[in-house]
């Protein structure tokens, strides 16, 4: 065989493995980049069983390192209950700029599931209390609250507020993205083995929630959960994958009318996907 011929197949072979290893990677990474979407979303909940009347429920929202809201367009959805007849508008308060739902009634039906000793599920549909069974032996009636959700949606702009190089900051979000204002006492915590990951990590802290509004002493309320999600998602040929953070303030409940101001548990989750 000829030598040289061998030489130059082996020089020819390597110059392959060479541009393989080097652009195949970058022509994946430069389509990974012109593929991707940046977007927040966030909701919240306002739930009950009875009526409230002359309501206020204050919110955290998202806002961006600078302090500023980056939701505006915000929409209330209704599950099992009348349309919701809301003004929502973003205030400032003491605590910072906050979410404000104000209503002259926000309705709530009395109903309740049926429900087994087990805690499984007797009937899948919610009833009124005069529909219950005249024979209750081994169940037990647990309200049904009538749900409201807060919802809204923002995409990303390259090179806005939060981002860099047009990707929201996920593994690092406090100070680099939004997050839910009126929100304190940050303090790491180990996140669940079964989810964590090599970026991931865990931060608890507690948030602010007002609620003013007349009821029956028997009402029901609870106002959260409050979440927020900033995620990068990227889909082309086998480059498709995504990375986010989540911050989650839980929900409160309350019985009969209140007014004041609550603190509330939440956790910070970031740095989960691919990177």
């Amino acid at each position: 065989m000829n030598r040289r011929l061998v030489v130059g197949g082996v020089v020819v072979l390597a110059l392959l493995l060479v541009t393989a290893t080097v652009a195949v990677p970058a022509f994946f990474e430069a389509r990974k980049n012109d593929n991707t979407t940046s977007t927040y979303y966030y909701t919240a909940e306002v739930s009950t069983n009875a009526t409230l009347t002359d309501a206020t429920v204050y919110l955290p929202l998202p806002v961006g390192p600078d302090g500023a809201p980056t939701v505006e367009d915000v929409r209330v959805s209704s599950y099992g209950g009348p349309d919701a007849n809301w003004t929502t508008r973003i205030v400032d308060t003491q605590r910072g700029p906050m979410l404000a739902i104000e209503a002259r009634e926000i309705v709530g039906e009395e109903r309740y599931y049926l429900v087994n000793e087990n805690g499984s599920l007797a009937s899948p549909e919610p009833i009124p209390r005069e529909e219950a069974p005249a024979d209750m032996s081994g169940l037990r009636l647990e309200p049904a609250l009538t749900r409201y959700e807060i919802l809204a949606q923002v995409t990303v702009e390259p090179f806005g507020n939060g981002i860099e190089n047009g990707l929201i900051e996920t593994r690092d979000p406090r100070g680099n993205s939004s997050l839910l204002s009126a929100t304190y006492d940050y303090t790491p915590e180990a996140c669940d083995p079964v989810w964590s990951g090599e970026h991931e990590t865990c931060t608890t802290f507690r948030a602010d929630v007002y609620a003013s509004y007349d009821a029956k002493p028997s009402a029901i309320v609870r106002v959260g959960p409050v979440e927020l999600w900033g995620i990068n998602e990227w889909g082309w040929f086998f480059a498709n994958s995504f990375n986010e953070y989540t911050q989650r303030v839980e929900a409160v409940g309350f019985e009969g009318p209140h007014e004041g101001w609550v603190s509330v548990a939440g956790e910070l989750q970031a740095g989960r996907g691919n990177y």
